[in-house]
Order: C-alpha cells, then structure tokens, then sequence
C-alpha cells in the first residue's frame, strides 16, 4: 500500500498518496507543473493529489494572458484510466458536459472536459481554501482532538450542502460520493462542493486525502465507506436516497465532532443503528439523523428536501399548533413519533415566534425561505424529458429568429456587495432564485435579425440621440442609421423599450412561442454566469478588451478626454456581436457593445426586490431598467451589478436588445 505524506496545499495540510511503482507506470504520461496542456492550460502549481487524479492550479492561455488572483482555473488531471465498465471518452465527456450545465453558487463550476494525447482532464473553478475534512480534523496533527463545529456555523454548512444537492438532484444528477473532504470552505466563508458524478467513472476509488476517507479493501471502485450508504457498498447504482444518507453523515460529523458510527467501525454501522443520541443534538435533529441513516433505502428520507425539513423543525411547545403534523418514523431497531411536529408544508413563523422566541423564528424563517426556493415539484431527468432542451443547448425558432441559449435553474447573489465599494442603487445584496430553466439570446439581436420585424410591422422608428461629441436627438438618425457604420451581424441599436416589448411581441406571435425582455434579475444572473466576479476580467482591467467592447484606447484616440480601458478592442462604436469572449454560459457581449432593456420599473435601490426572478414593477414604470454597458460606458460602470435607467421611448445609439424565451417545461 502506499506510503502517506503530508504537504502544505492553498495553506492548509493535506495528505496525499506517495505514489508506488504501480502507480508511477500508471502516470508515467502524466503532467507535471509547468506543462501546457493543449497549448492553452498552463499548470502553475499541484494543489492536490491521490490516486485518482492530479489536481493543478492553472492559467488559461486561451482567455487571458494577463495573471491576476482571479483568471486562474483549476484541471484535475486524471491519472488513472476513465472505467470501461461505464463507456468510452466519449461518454464521459457528455456526462461533464451536464455537469458543466449546472450552475449553483454551492458547486463547483464545470467548464470542460477534453484530452491531450492519453491525458484526460477536466477544466472547473479554482477554489482558495481548505477541504471540510481539514476544518473537522486539522487539529490532529497537533494531538488536538477532532470537535464540532459551532451550532450557528454547522447549520450554515448543512443548509448550503443541502441546497446543492436539492438543485443537482431536481437536474438528474446524484453525487454519489459526498464526503467532508468534498466540501470546500472558501477563504471568504463560502461552502463549495465538488467532484459530483465523478467516482464511478474512474477505474479504482480516489486515494485517501482523509482518514475515515481511505479507501478500503473489498470495497467497491468509488465508493468510501463510513458515507457511502448500504446500497452503494452493495455496488448499487447512485440515487437521491444515498445522497440523504451521506448528508446525514456529515451533519451529525459537523455538530458532534464524531461520526455517527465511530464505535461501530467502518462499514459496520448496520451492526450498530442507531447512532447514539448526543447532547448537541435536539430531538428534530435526531430524529431527522435517524431517518436518513436508516440501513434500509425503503424506510430512508427520499429526498434531501425531506430531510431539511425534519431536521429544522422547532421544538413544539405549548400553545403552538403546528401547520403540519407529526410523523412517524419506522425501522429495525427504533419505531417513534416526532413529538416536535415536522414542519414540510406550512409553517407560520408568527405563531412559532410568539410561542418558541426569536432564535425559533429565525430558524422557521431560514425553512421557509428555502422551500419557497425549491417549490417547484422534482422534474425527471432530462432522458425521460426529451421536449425539455437542456442548458447550453441553442434554439432557433426561425432561420431569422435570434439563436437563444438555455439556462439552468439556478441561485445567486444579486447586487453589491456589503464590503464593496459597489453602487448605491445596487444594494442591499440579496438571494434571488431562478426556479427553472429558460433560453436567453445568445447575442443582442442584430440588425438583420430585426429587419425582419420591420419588414413585416412597417414600425415606424425615426428618431434617435446620438453621440459626436455630443449627445443629441437627431430626428433623420434610427435603426439603420445610428450615426456611424453597422453590418447586420452589429447588434441593432436606436430601439426604445416600447420598440424592444413590441419586437418580443411580433415573435411570440410569429414563432408561437414566448419571447420577452428579461427581468434585471435574470440578466444578471446570466452576465454572473455561475460565478460571483461582477467583470470577467483582471482587476486592472488590462484584459478586459479581450471580453467586450469597451470604451477604450481606440475611442480615446477618436475622442480624447474620455475615461477609457487602457486597452484596444479594435472599434470605437459598435462590434459585430460574437466578437469577443463568450462567458460561462455561452452568451455573448454580456458586458459592453450595448446597454439592453429589462422588463422591470426603476426603483432608486434593492429594498423590497423580488427574490424568485421576477421582475420589478412597483416602481416608476414610465422609465425601464437598462443592463450591460456599451461601447460609451466609462470602465466603472462596465460591470454586471449595474444599473441605469431610461423612459420607455427613449431611442440611443449605446441602447440594443437582448430577448428571454420561455422553455415549455
């Protein structure tokens, strides 16, 4: 077996697997710090290693070639054949493909997959800091004992895992080797989990980084036991269910210090159901541990759902009448009711704050939230679903109709940061939930595209402000003209918000299906693109000219004074859309070219926003909100947090359109 070493990765130790003679033959054509992988990854650092893959922090050539604490990515680098009895390269990359379709804020991001020569990699976001084994166990290499982490800390961690796996889940995918060093805790207090769908795909189980983690003899490729449920030790294919269990696992690790079955042993812990009751844990909480530690997948929590819902459900106490009622949990060694009530349904946080006092409040409250982000029902995977396009793919309802892009469900931070500089009108920050896939233009729609709409309508459009020198209304300035030279591949300009609602109209009309502006929150979400950074690029902004159309040197030289990038993006108006970098999901010129409308009313801040998506309107609904920058804006307001506002007629040069259309679930 091989020899255990310790090194130091990203500031925190790790064990890592010396390799053995086996082992060096097997990565004999691997790749070592330094190396260039397709003539575009550079490998900068080994940030960890075991017996499944080599995982580096890299740059990518191919997107920018300025080094910055943010352009960096991580390529974990397998080093042990991808598993026969699962298919060929090729199958493999189509799974990563899904997986590079989920965008979550607790998973990690998926970029890619590909080979070079016998090399298989995968591309994804590089996370700065330690694995939630090193935060549990750190402490052991200094004789310290392993303990819990603190109650409010805990829940945090178990709440983020467990939204991760909600949203997997209701995308088709299982983690099936969920574990605490899967989870990353991000410098900044973020909880990552990576490594979804990835064990079973691999010809022998990843080396153990971990103690309890260590592979163990007789046990099936990918599977660790003291997470991995009965069913996975049975080599049972992935579900829901063994998710639940893993969960289980790690919350009653992450409250108690010690795993639910240390007494028992590894992979005895049937032997030993149930876990002992200890005092960090309420009733609920037990009881809810119980249920998804049961051996017997029949009488588990099917859901992690579920399980969230027993596992937060207050404490009865008199007086309180509970929305939902109690339930009954069955199994081999244990048959009780949960006296506290379990709240799935409804809960009214105003009778549990006048009966259970502030902190129970604020628990309901915390559940509350969290089902009315996932209320939408479980939909099956997408292979049973064949009408429903998955994210990524590219819809064009017409051979004139823009090409639209489908986005995943998904959850993020809308607005400026509380610790950033930001914009007034940007805050408070919030959560918002994007509840279910939809198609956005993969550019701003061009001015072939919208020929057609003109074509057809006879929608009369003179008039238009444009800029030299100057900002002025020119009445013989429109569409076709907007001041300077357009092809139909540059994004159409000169549209007011009334023109942008009537073209999505005429579509809707033409095309049968539904096409409209997006809401503020869901072009945000879409320029994020899965990641937090509100710009694409270095913070200098010396490689922002490879991400967009900016105001720049070129515009500079065309206008001198102006406040510029201090680089050249090669145009001084428009761009023909496609022209720069696309983002993570796809889409192009997110940022700069043109500012484009949003369907919702201007309102001076973020008090009272929608939280699901939706768009504003209590607002002054006589001006509409603009996103995105264009090839005027000053480089402080390039930046997906930004907002602006014009009056619904109002025709500009710098102004375009960008288009959602609904996906028919």
């Amino acid at each position: 077996m091989a020899d255990e070493v310790t090194i130091e990765l990203d500031g925190f130790d790790q064990v890592i697997e010396q390799p053995t003679v086996i082992e060096e033959a097997l990565s004999r054509d691997s790749v070592e710090v330094g190396d260039v992988l397709l003539d575009r990854y550079r490998l900068v650092a080994l940030i960890g290693e075991g017996g499944m893959s080599r995982v580096f922090k890299a740059t990518d050539l191919g997107k920018t070639t300025s080094v910055s604490p943010d352009s960096h990515i991580a390529v974990k680098v397998f080093r042990s054949p991808i598993s026969e009895d699962n298919g060929s390269f090729a199958a493999f990359r189509k799974e990563v493909q899904k997986l590079r379709g989920l965008t979550h804020p607790n998973m990690v991001r998926v970029f890619d997959c590909d080979r070079d020569g016998s090399i298989v990699f995968i591309t994804m976001e590089y996370l700065a800091g330690p694995s939630l084994y090193a935060k549990l166990y750190g402490g052991a290499a200094a004789g310290k004992p392993p303990s819990g982490l603190g109650r409010d800390e805990a829940q945090h961690i178990i709440l983020a895992v467990a939204d991760a796996l909600d949203y997997a889940h209701r995308n088709g995918v299982v983690h099936g080797d969920l574990k605490p060093g899967n989870v990353v805790v991000l410098n900044r207090g973020e909880i990552k989990i990576i490594d979804f769908d990835m064990a079973r795909w691999v010809a022998r189980p990843e080396a153990g980084v971990e103690r309890r983690e260590s592979p163990q003899q007789g046990s099936p490729p990918g599977v660790t036991p003291g997470y991995a449920s009965p069913q996975l030790m049975a080599g049972q294919k992935p579900e829901p269910a063994d998710d639940v269990y893993a969960l289980a696992c790690l919350a009653y690790e992450l409250l108690t210090g010690t795993h639910p079955f240390d007494e028992a042993g590894v992979g005895a812990q049937s032997l030993k159901f149930p876990p002992p009751h200890r005092a960090e844990l309420s009733a609920p909480q037990y009881s809810a541990l119980v249920h998804g530690l049961q051996p017997d997948g029949n009488d588990r929590t099917r859901t992690v759902r579920q399980f969230v819902a027993e596992f937060s459900a207050p404490l009865r106490r008199a007086g309180w009448k509970p929305g939902a009622i109690g339930r009954t949990i069955k199994s081999g060694v244990i048959a009780r009711t949960i006296k506290s009530g379990v709240i799935a349904r409804a809960i009214n946080p105003r009778v549990i704050a006048r009966a259970a006092g502030v902190a129970a409040a604020a628990l309901a409250f915390v559940v509350v939230a969290w089902f009315s982000i996932h209320r939408a029902p479980v939909p099956a995977p997408a292979a049973s679903s064949p009408a429903v396009p998955t994210p990524g793919t590219v819809i064009r309802d017409c051979p004139t109709c823009p090409a639209m892009t489908v986005l995943p469900a998904g959850r993020f931070k809308q607005g400026s940061a509380p610790a950033e500089n930001g914009f007034a009108f940007a805050k408070p920050q919030h959560w918002v939930a994007i509840g279910s896939s939809f198609a956005m233009s993969t550019n701003a729609v061009t001015v072939d595209e919208f020929h057609e709409f003109i074509t057809a309508s006879g929608r009369d459009m003179q008039g238009c402000d444009t800029y030299d020198g100057e900002w002025k209304h020119r009445p013989k300035n429109n569409w076709k003209n907007p001041g300077f030279t357009q092809a139909g591949t540059h994004p159409v300009t000169c549209a007011s918000w009334n023109d942008a609602e009537a073209y999505a109209r005429w579509l809707s009309t033409e095309t049968k299906h539904r096409y409209r502006l997006p809401s503020a929150s869901e072009w945000e979400y879409a320029a994020r693109a899965g990641g937090e950074a509100v710009q694409p690029w270095s913070a200098d902004g010396s490689s922002a000219c490879a991400n967009a159309n900016l105001a720049d040197e070129s515009a500079a030289h065309r206008y001198p004074g102006w406040t510029v990038f201090g680089c050249d993006d090669g145009y001084v108006y428009t761009a023909p859309v496609g022209s720069f970098k696309a983002n993570s999901f796809g889409l192009n010129d997110m940022l700069g070219n043109v500012l484009q409308w949003t369907e919702d009313c201007w309102r001076p801040d973020y008090s009272g926003a929608p939280i699901d998506g939706s768009a504003r309107t209590d607002g002054n609904c006589s001006e509409r909100e603009l996103r995105g920058g264009s090839w005027f804006t000053a480089p402080a307001y390039v930046r997906a947090d930004y907002r602006n506002h014009f009056a619904i007629d109002h025709r500009t040069s710098s102004v375009g359109i960008r288009l959602i259309r609904d996906i028919e679930q």
